[in-house]
């Protein structure tokens, strides 16, 4: 074991500029991949935080009074999909009307706070603000005739559903075809090492050393140059989510909902880090069997 290692550290001596470019292929692969990643867990996480406050608006019927609200309120409040629910008054939708929009107060007053209706705003559980769970709950109020209308946004629910989604697509197929050129791009670079120690190789099989005592030495320095390159990609994202990110939180807080953007999670940080171990080790093998195959 002792020996693999030397001869590995002998090979990265004696080209190491072949090295560096292999370890700086892997490195910029990887960051372009963490990059992609920051900003789709950042994104995913801020409409979570959006489709918290989605909820359910049921507006009711005109003819009902407060014993009817209230009632409803009970009744929808201990459904099994339901988070919280609150009674919004025609009194409290003309106040939160006239504060928010005071163009329409002086409208509000002259008809009076009747003119709103009454409605149950209606959080839901978080299993439970899919487009078709939410589709469902509102078609199981809709059928009831306590309320003239139901709102919730539908649309919104489902692009944002559909956004993240295509995300997730984008994020497969970019890993794919950088993992590919970087795995080519290493490889390629591996080709010359195994060209350079053509010599070497062709008597070392020569003189009846096996294989994987040949390859050693190269998957050595893959798994070195990969183990490198990922430490390397994950200081400059740690470097980027400090400054680029952090900077950008902080002069756009309302729409990040006043939160930290997030660095990537640890399952992600393992597996940018076991993916430069293969990119790094793959390439070797593969090349080293190559060259192994065409000697006689």
């Amino acid at each position: 074991m002792i020996g693999l290692f030397r001869r590995a550290l002998r090979g990265v001596r004696e080209h190491l500029y072949l090295f560096f470019v292999a370890t700086g292929v892997i490195a910029a692969a990887l960051v372009l991949l963490g990059m992609f990643a920051l900003v789709v867990v950042n994104l995913q996480s801020l409409v979570a935080g959006w489709q918290q406050d989605v909820h359910v608006s049921a507006y009711f019927q005109p003819s009902l009074g407060a014993e009817d609200w209230a009632e409803a309120k009970s009744e929808i409040a201990g459904r099994v999909e339901v988070d919280t629910v609150a009674l919004v008054t025609p009194e409290e939708a003309a106040r939160w009307m006239t504060e928010r929009m005071p163009e329409v107060g002086a409208v509000v007053a002259e008809l009076g706070p009747s003119a709103l209706p009454a409605s149950l705003e209606i959080t839901l559980r978080a299993e439970h603000r899919g487009a078709d769970a939410m589709d469902a709950f509102a078609e199981s109020l809709t059928a009831s005739e306590r309320f003239a209308e139901v709102d919730y946004g539908r649309e919104w629910v489902a692009r944002a559903a559909s956004f993240l989604d295509l995300l997730g697509m984008l994020g497969v197929a970019l890993g794919v075809i950088i993992a590919v050129a970087a795995l080519f791009l290493v490889g390629n670079t591996i080709n010359l090492v195994v060209l350079a120690r053509r010599d070497e190789l062709e008597i070392l099989r020569l003189v009846g050393a096996s294989d994987n005592y040949i390859l050693g030495p190269f998957v050595v320095e893959g798994v070195v140059q990969g183990t490198l390159g990922a430490i390397t990609a994950l200081a400059c994202l740690q470097a980027v989510h400090r400054g680029l990110l952090v900077q950008l939180n902080d002069i756009l807080p309302l729409a990040f909902g006043g939160e930290s953007l997030r660095f990537l999670p640890a399952g992600l940080v393992v597996a940018l880090a076991l993916g430069g171990v293969a990119i790094g080790a793959l390439p070797a093998w593969v090349a080293g069997r190559r060259f192994l195959a065409r000697l006689p």
